[in-house]
């Protein structure tokens, strides 16, 4: 139901939504006593609210998910550097060992575009269930 929603949304938002949100790159997930490299994207559904997929390879499995967030789109006037920050949740699924898990986390951090090209991003994702550790993800997404 919460799909079918976020897609209704996205489709009766104005076209410029769309058009410069888009980001991919690499990306470092710190947590747990380890770094894990992997890749981190971003996709416009709105004027305020992203799709954030990624995959990560940690020895032994790979995780991947998404995350929706609410991007609070600040103006900077004077200021190269616009910071947009944004909270919202994940699902992360676990797959290595013959087995997988879900998880679930909130989500909050902030992107940072340096150029019309390049934006930067710091992410603290929260898992809402023990036993797992909570992870600094940072990255670079380039625009498309």
């Amino acid at each position: 139901m919460l799909c079918s929603s976020v897609a209704a949304f996205g489709m009766s938002a104005p076209a410029r939504a769309q058009m410069g949100q888009n980001t991919i790159g690499p990306s470092l997930a710190i947590g747990g006593g380890s770094t894990t490299i992997g890749i981190d994207s971003k996709f416009g559904v709105s004027d305020n609210l992203s799709l954030r997929p990624f995959v990560y390879f940690p020895s032994g499995g790979t995780v991947f998910g998404s995350a929706l967030t609410y991007d609070f789109n600040l103006t900077n006037t004077g200021n190269k550097v616009q910071i947009t920050p944004f909270v919202g949740g994940a699902v992360d699924i676990g797959t290595g060992g013959g087995s997988s898990n879900t998880v679930v986390s909130f989500v909050g951090g902030a992107d940072f575009d340096v150029t019309e090209a390049v934006q930067l991003k710091a992410a603290l994702a929260v898992p809402l269930s023990s036993g797992y550790s909570t992870d600094v993800r940072l990255g670079a997404g380039f625009r498309f």
